[in-house]
């Protein structure tokens, strides 16, 4: 096949990057079934001589909050443009792309959950309860996140939850003012959970990483962004509904703390399964 089969910006991406790069027969069906693909190489050439390499995780760092933006989002096409290539390819199955798909939410998530956490926790201290011991968050993946079966166009259905309400950040201490910016535990978490959100779902010049959906949460859009351990159960033993409980069975902790996602899980297991039915 001849590189008149190719497009032409590919065909100027060649000339310019010959090195190990995929052979044009190749190339071409990737073009051939993939724009995204296309737009993708042209904006990071380097990847040319990459397209076979394993899919690479997410790292952001706390000291470069400016560069997230870009950052993640080139990570987010460069690791799709080889689950495409891969299935062009005939090198991964179905539900091996899917898998993938759902391991790079995954990690997107992730990494913005411990880099947010930590510049938090830089500004208002470690969150702690009544007695003193530290409380985290977990990230519940609902939908077709939490059964890893995500495709390129999902949304990512997402919902908050924390240790406990009673508490307080231990702020931190300046020289001059004193102790400051201590916050409840729920500020505390209902921030990290808006900043996570749009640090994955804001639309960017490079797009979004994934769109985020939050409306599984409970109480819907008019429910608080994040909830402790002990409202979500009190509110699900006493007003869920059956979707809510059909929506819970492929619940899975995807970041933040995947211990607490699962004591959680475990606990609303009555709620989940019940013991009786009803003509619902």
């Amino acid at each position: 096949m001849s590189y008149k089969a190719l497009p032409p910006v590919l065909v100027a991406l060649l000339a310019d990057h010959p090195r190990n790069a995929p052979p044009p027969e190749a190339l071409a069906r990737l073009a051939g079934v993939s724009d995204f693909a296309v737009e993708v190489l042209v904006q990071q050439p380097g990847l040319l001589a990459g397209l076979n390499e394993p899919l690479q995780s997410l790292q952001l760092r706390a000291d470069a909050e400016s560069e997230w933006p870009v950052r993640i989002r080139r990570w987010r096409r460069a690791q799709s443009l080889k689950l495409i290539w891969r299935d062009v390819a005939g090198i991964d199955s179905v539900e091996q792309t899917l898998a993938g798909s759902t391991w790079i939410a995954e990690q997107a998530l992730q990494a913005g959950f411990t880099a947010i956490d930590t510049l938090l926790r830089q500004s208002h201290g470690t969150v702690r309860d009544e007695h003193g011991a530290e409380q985290h968050m977990t990230v519940l993946g609902l939908g077709k996140l939490g059964g890893g079966e995500l495709n390129f166009s999902s949304d990512v259905d997402l919902i908050y939850f924390y240790n406990s309400d009673r508490g307080k950040t231990t702020g931190v201490n300046d020289p001059v003012r004193g102790l400051r910016n201590q916050i409840s535990i729920h500020q505390y978490f209902v921030k990290l959970s808006e900043l996570i959100s749009k640090a994955i779902g804001q639309a960017t010049e490079d797009g979004f990483v994934f769109r985020v959906d939050l409306r599984l949460r409970p109480e819907g859009n008019s429910g608080e962004m994040a909830n402790s351990i002990a409202a979500g159960e009190i509110y699900y033993e006493s007003w869920g509904q059956s979707w809510e409980r059909s929506a819970m069975l492929k619940a899975r902790p995807v970041a933040g703390s995947k211990r607490l996602g699962e004591e959680l899980l475990q606990r609303l297991q009555p709620f989940i399964y019940r013991r009786h039915l009803d003509y619902a």
